[in-house]
């Protein structure tokens, strides 16, 4: 069923706002803070570099767990992170709380495209990825630019805001809508 790709794709949506919603507010966290944008540029390269070096690694410990409650661990975290960076706690807090969620980002893709083929069978499975997918494309064209622009109107803290209340629709949509997704068989982790 497309529903899962599509509720996949909205998960995304709330990824994709975390991740690269902080570009357009970078010089506005520079002043708040009195550092530099260079400084400013560790929350978008560590939550970057956390990806590369330990994605692979979440990923594959992931997947013994039921994939609805991986989702929701994932996009929970998302929202949390989204909260506390909102309230413009001190600078190596907003900086933690930037990092957190970056180890369950490709965690979250991966379960979310094994959703969407899984329950919508393989011989769609290349229409269920571009749909959940499409999700990168739709927040780069409007939740991203829209943060930015609301933070531009009133304070950095609100680009936040927009990423938790993004991360809320997705968790919800996801708790309401797909159903328990144990895992049969056991992996093997070498």
């Amino acid at each position: 069923m497309k529903k899962y790709a599509y509720i996949g794709a909205l998960g995304f949506l709330a990824v994709i706002t975390t991740e690269f919603g902080i570009i357009g507010i970078l010089p506005q966290i520079a002043d708040h803070y009195h550092i530099s944008i260079d400084k400013a540029g560790y929350l978008l390269s560590a939550f970057a570099l956390i990806i590369a070096l330990t994605g692979p690694f979440m990923t594959l410990l992931a997947s013994g767990f039921d994939r609805k409650k991986v989702m929701l661990t994932a996009i929970a975290i998302f929202l949390v992170t989204a909260i506390v960076s909102s309230l413009s706690p001190p600078f190596w807090l907003l900086l933690t709380v930037r990092i957190l969620p970056a180890f369950l980002q490709p965690v979250y893709i991966a379960t979310a495209l094994s959703v969407a083929i899984l329950k919508g069978g393989k011989k769609n499975e290349n229409e269920l990825m571009s749909i959940v997918f499409s999700g990168v494309a739709i927040a780069m064209v409007t939740t991203v630019p829209f943060a930015t622009y609301i933070a531009s109107l009133y304070s950095w803290t609100y680009s936040f805001t927009i990423q938790a209340i993004v991360s809320i629709i997705a968790l919800l949509a996801i708790y309401f809508t797909i159903p328990s997704l144990p895992v049969k068989e056991k992996k093997i982790l070498r």
